[in-house]
């Protein structure tokens, strides 16, 4: 069953891409503008002269699929949910926050790597600063990014930027919101990310297609820090609920407290803002390799990380939508174990342990995670049988994933070596149920490798993905 559903996702792409020619229509909205407040100059904000929001027409909710929750829906920043790939490689917390390193956090940002038409600076056109400036009151200390971007050309569908930072990030926005968990975290004491102190500066250069891709290559020269947990505040109770946060590498039992990687990224995406591609069905294409040691500034490690992502959508009957996910990765070389993967918990296997799935290690360097998803709920109006996402709706859902570390990978260049040794009994399996809609919706979880368990809750405030 597991071969014939993958074959049919494969024809199911293959069968759909000659309509991408009818998604692209003269006079569409441009679906790389994002509108979160203070993408507009901020004396346009406090003039209350914002542009009326065109993505609450039908058409363009239908196009954007995921627009709902506290952090898809892009409601105050961009984020890295509707940015480039690349913006993952910076500080990405959001300019107010709540988490167990930082505890609470104030600020204010101007967004990076965003495709809007109003870039100027001192009268210059087509030049943009952005940054954040913030006070963390765990760590007791200011955080900030500062950076310039240049729009290059007539249609301006590149943008060359840089930037200088020192501020708290995570590499595990993928799993849960990040505004999400500022709400868990700051009510219950539930914080689901890792953290780590990213100081150092980096460079960039985007360009994108009118409608659907979008690239990117970026250097960064960092300086990764290990973080403690500065707060055990919970609204409704504190103490006990916040786990550990993990060193950013772990060599023969011993915590490294900081370690410094230069890396040089590429990025490339198809549909990234997931428009309709046909009446019925939909996909989007991700891809990025970071090559750590490229020969320019000072890296401890050396290693080449490949990650490639498809999510489609299929409208298969009236209020009915099957959604999936695959996620593979690979890491070829050394790399520090907040760079190796991990699955488990909120946002990949829902009902085991937050990144249990590691093998004897922080992290491994082989990952595949596959999620699928069928929603039942009342069909939007005039949007052709999909479901209006502001409504209840009941999920189905199947999460099934595998990590290992193999040493074979350490020696290679190939980022299938090794994956010769992965058989589908060696997958994790979870499923569950869920009732809700996008931005509030409870699940149960079981572990369908041992279903005398009892199933585990979550409350989301977002897609799965």
């Amino acid at each position: 069953m597991k071969i014939r559903y993958l074959l049919f996702q494969i024809i199911a792409v293959i069968i759909f891409v000659p309509a991408l020619a009818t998604a692209q229509q003269n006079g569409e909205e441009d679906p790389f503008k994002n509108d979160p407040l203070f993408n507009k100059p901020l004396n346009t904000f406090f003039n209350n002269e914002r542009e009326a929001d065109s993505s609450s027409s039908p058409q363009m909710r239908v196009r954007f699929l995921n627009d709902e929750g506290l952090d898809y829906g892009d409601f105050l920043e961009a984020g890295p949910y509707n940015s480039s790939p690349l913006y993952g490689l910076y500080p990405n917390l959001p300019m107010i926050h709540f988490n167990r390193v930082d505890g609470l956090f104030l600020g204010l940002r101007k967004e990076r790597m965003q495709w809007y038409d109003n870039a100027e600076f001192l009268g210059i056109p087509n030049i943009r600063p952005h940054g954040l400036i913030g006070y963390s009151f765990g760590l007791d200390e200011f955080q900030y990014t500062a950076g310039l971007e240049k729009f290059i050309g007539r249609k301006k569908h590149i943008i060359l930027g840089g930037e200088y930072h020192s501020a708290t990030s995570t590499d595990d926005y993928w799993r849960v919101g990040l505004n999400e968990t500022t709400l868990t975290a700051f009510t219950a004491g539930f914080d689901y990310l890792d953290y780590y102190k990213q100081q150092g500066w980096g460079a960039y250069l985007l360009f994108r297609t009118n409608r659907l891709f979008e690239g990117g290559i970026a250097f960064n020269d960092d300086q990764f820090s290990s973080l403690q947990q500065e707060t055990d505040f919970a609204l409704f109770g504190s103490g006990g609920r916040f786990r550990p946060n993990p060193p950013v590498e772990l060599t023969n039992g011993n915590e490294v407290d900081s370690l410094d990687i230069s890396s040089l990224a590429f990025s490339g995406s198809f549909n990234p803002k997931r428009l309709l591609l046909s009446k019925a069905f939909t996909f989007s294409l991700n891809g990025s390799v970071e090559f750590a040691d490229p020969g320019i500034g000072t890296s401890d490690f050396s290693y080449t990380k490949f990650l490639a992502e498809i999510v489609s959508f299929l409208n298969f009957e009236r209020g009915g939508v099957l959604k999936y996910r695959f996620r593979a990765g690979s890491i070829t070389g050394d790399a520090p174990s907040v760079k190796e993967f991990q699955l488990g918990g909120l946002g990949s296997l829902r009902a085991l342990p937050y990144k249990s799935v590691a093998g004897n290690r922080l992290g491994d360097n082989q990952m595949l995670l596959s999620n699928a998803e069928v929603h039942f709920g009342a069909p939007e109006f005039g949007t052709g049988g999909w479901i209006d996402n502001d409504d209840f709706f009941i999920s189905l859902f199947l999460d099934s994933g595998w990590t290992n570390f193999s040493s074979d990978l350490e020696d290679s260049n190939s980022p299938f070596t090794g994956f010769s040794d992965f058989k589908f009994a060696d997958l994790e399996h979870n499923g569950g149920f869920g009732l809700g809609s996008s931005l509030i919706r409870g699940e149960l979880a079981w572990d369908l490798r041992n279903t005398s368990r009892a199933p585990v809750f979550w409350l989301r405030f977002n897609p799965t993905f």
